[in-house]
């Protein structure tokens, strides 16, 4: 039915983000949202060189331990998480968060920076990677750029970065080459050999060395920001029939760093391998091959990319039509449905069992509309929040082509917290078309606003403007702990005030169970319905 795909899809949402998820799991259940990740704690400045070297200290992250190399495992997106596979040994296939850390005896794998690089935009991405590589001559490791993407989320400039970058630098100079006493030339003159290549017969000549030395001596530029400004002229020369080499040049090494740290989402294990591994990579990298430094790098696992998004059960058959899947004798008076869901969230290490029961409660009044009143109450039966009750008031109307939600009333009782509600409003309302043929999209943008009545927690309900893309992607058979059906499934994407998450769900078709929800899954949850009913149809 119209309304159990969007309930399933926000109480998924809300477990992802983790955050007040008791509360927010029944509120969004109602249509309404919270949401916001925990806040991190930077390390100190003093962690400039461990970031550049070893890694900084960051939030803690489950470590799984694995005997071999990484080479002996393949690693794989699943709807909870990733899955990782013994390939020579006994040890089977272990599956672990989205936000693990991988420890293998050579190399340690951070699988939440595919996902943390995509929270800065990509230009900057490519500004960190290259200026990375530009001052230490060396592939970032993965947990240093997961640092660095903190900083820069946290608004650190371009200049403050290559500054912050420099300090470290001369920290290695044996490594970097670059030391507090050179002079504003010899400076420039690593700029040109590190950064850009050009030794030997490419070798600067001494007006270019003294015109960038000129621009230190002013004061116009500090050391740490000249080499983003020569990065910048650098990449003017593109396609240049003399000096297109040292733009290309400069994309290989991030492309190759981008490779490194943030698809494969490598960490060498000792400080040794961390600094002479990496300079080696670089070294091998020209302007016209990557091959060599790939090889260096030695992954054989090419499929592994920890930024991939999970694409569960294939695209979908490519048949059928929705309208299937809908039923309109749900929302009857007289009708109760009931339904038993688990749902297993990964990042929270816990299963969650929920029941829900609906009741239709004719023509209501909601903000002046004249619609039909659905009453759910849902109860956490076991896990995180057991005992804790909601009752939702959703208002909408069904036509034969389509349902138009106008928003809910939720009643909360929480243990130990008492009693309030929350009102969420749609405007326009939000629309679920019944009619849709196979891999057909459908696009709405509305608002929510959210009030609190009584709330024994500082909750935050900013109006919220949200776009939701639902595409059926045909009829197909789904297997979970309540029975075989057939069942449509959809693909939902949601932004919301500019934060994108998707999901799929399975509807059932079969007659006894029409319009229920078979099954939802997430990047990090998947919801399974363990026992279905319907009377009064």
């Amino acid at each position: 039915m119209f309304l159990h795909i969007e309930k399933g899809f926000n109480m998924n949402k809300v477990l992802q983000l983790r955050r007040n998820a008791i509360i927010c799991s029944l509120i969004a259940a109602a249509l309404a949202a919270c949401g916001g990740e925990p806040t991190q704690q930077t390390p100190p400045p003093k962690a400039i060189g461990l970031g550049v070297f070893s890694g900084p200290p960051g939030a803690p992250a489950d470590t799984v331990t694995f005997t071999g190399t990484r080479n002996n495992y393949s690693i794989t997106r699943t709807a909870t998480g990733f899955s990782v596979k013994d390939n020579v040994g006994a040890g089977g296939t272990v599956n672990v968060a989205a936000t693990a850390l991988l420890k293998f005896s050579d190399v340690t794998v951070n699988l939440a920076i595919g996902e943390k690089a995509k929270t800065i935009t990509a230009a900057n991405l490519k500004t960190l990677i290259e200026l990375y590589i530009a001052f230490f001559n060396r592939v970032p490791d993965a947990d240093g750029m997961a640092y660095w993407i903190d900083q820069i989320k946290n608004g650190m400039t371009v200049d403050a970065l290559s500054n912050s970058f420099y300090a470290a630098a001369i920290e290695y100079s044996s490594v970097t080459g670059y030391s507090s006493s050179m002079s504003n030339a010899d400076f420039v003159r690593i700029i040109y050999k590190n950064v850009l290549g050009r030794t030997g017969t490419t070798a600067p000549p001494d007006a270019d060395v003294n015109y960038w030395a000129a621009q230190l001596t002013s004061g116009a530029s500090t050391k740490g920001n000249l080499v983003a400004t020569m990065l910048n002229s650098a990449h003017t020369f593109t396609g240049d029939p003399t000096w297109g080499w040292v733009p290309q040049l400069l994309d290989n090494k991030v492309s190759v760093g981008t490779f490194f740290a943030i698809e494969q989402g490598l960490n060498y294990n000792t400080p040794q391998d961390s600094i002479e591994k990496t300079v080696a990579i670089v070294s091998k990298i020209t302007a016209t091959n990557i091959a060599a430094a790939k090889t260096a790098i030695n992954i054989l696992d090419l499929t592994f990319n920890s930024g991939a998004s999970y694409t569960p059960s294939g695209t979908g058959s490519g048949t059928g039509s929705s309208k299937d899947c809908y039923n309109k004798n749900l929302i009857k008076l007289g009708v109760t449905y009931n339904t038993e869901m688990s749902s297993s969230v990964t990042t929270l290490g816990q299963t969650t069992n929920y029941a829900v029961t609906y009741r239709p409660n004719g023509s209501a009044s909601f903000n002046g509309i004249n619609a039909q009143e659905l009453l759910t109450d849902t109860v956490i039966l076991t896990g995180l929040g057991a005992g804790t009750t909601a009752q939702i008031k959703s208002y909408l109307n069904v036509y034969d082509d389509e349902s138009l939600v106008y928003g809910s009333r939720v009643a909360m009782s929480v243990q130990g917290a008492g009693n309030y509600t929350v009102v969420a409003t749609m405007t326009p309302p939000k629309r679920t078309p019944f009619t849709m043929s196979a891999n057909e999209s459908y696009t709405q943008t509305y608002t929510i606003q959210q009030n609190a009545v009584g709330s024994p927690f500082p909750l935050t309900l900013p109006d919220q403007t949200v776009t939701d893309k639902l595409t059926f992607l045909g009829i197909e058979s789904v297997t979970v702990p309540a029975g075989t059906f057939s069942a449509c499934k959809f693909k939902f994407e949601t932004n919301t005030d500019g934060a994108t998450v998707s999901n799929y769900t399975w509807q059932i078709a079969d007659a006894s169970y029409r319009g229920l929800t078979a099954k939802i899954e997430a990047q990090d949850v998947i919801t399974v319905a363990t026992k279905l009913s319907i009377q009064g149809q």
